[in-house]
């Protein structure tokens, strides 16, 4: 952004420069005829500031959901990062989009190290991994494409990730 400004600054130095010039050397007639020149100059520069505002405030609007925000078909998942790069999903909204499925309990006795209890008042989540395997038993059509969705854009990049910082 502040390239845009410099932009703007040093060409409204330039216009001013010639119509202070224009004046003084030819008179008032002579400046009022450079004022195109304004306009030329500057309206280019001006609409990529006002471009960078608009992607400024943008970023400053999304930049607490960046990397976090989620979605199967217009549903929002809620997945959060640790720091050895495993994503969690929230079960809710797993249950929401699939169907019901099996209790908390059963999940965690099932996948021991792929449910966890984040936030307050905690609510379970599954690691990518665990998410894949119990979409995969799961019979249902919809358990199908949201495993394949789950896979494309949760848990291959996850693996990656895993992979480079080893």
């Amino acid at each position: 952004m502040s390239a845009a400004v410099w932009r703007v600054a040093w060409r409204l130095l330039l216009c001013i420069a010639v119509s202070g010039l224009a004046w003084r050397v030819l008179g008032r007639v002579a400046m009022i005829c450079t004022l195109p020149l304004f306009g030329v100059m500057l309206a280019r520069p001006l609409i990529d500031l006002a471009s960078d505002l608009h992607h400024a405030t943008r970023w400053l609007v999304w930049r607490s959901e960046e990397g976090r925000y989620y979605a199967f078909h217009g549903q929002q998942v809620r997945v959060i990062e640790d720091a050895e790069q495993v994503r969690w999903v929230r079960a809710a909204d797993v249950r929401r989009i699939v169907g019901y499925t099996s209790s908390d309990g059963a999940i965690a006795l099932t996948y021991p190290t792929g449910w966890a209890l984040f936030g307050s008042p905690p609510e379970g989540y599954f690691s990518d991994e665990a998410l894949l395997t119990h979409l995969r038993r799961e019979g249902t059509a919809e358990a199908g494409r949201f495993a394949l969705w789950a896979e494309r854009t949760i848990t291959f990049p996850a693996r990656r990730r895993r992979e480079r910082q080893r």
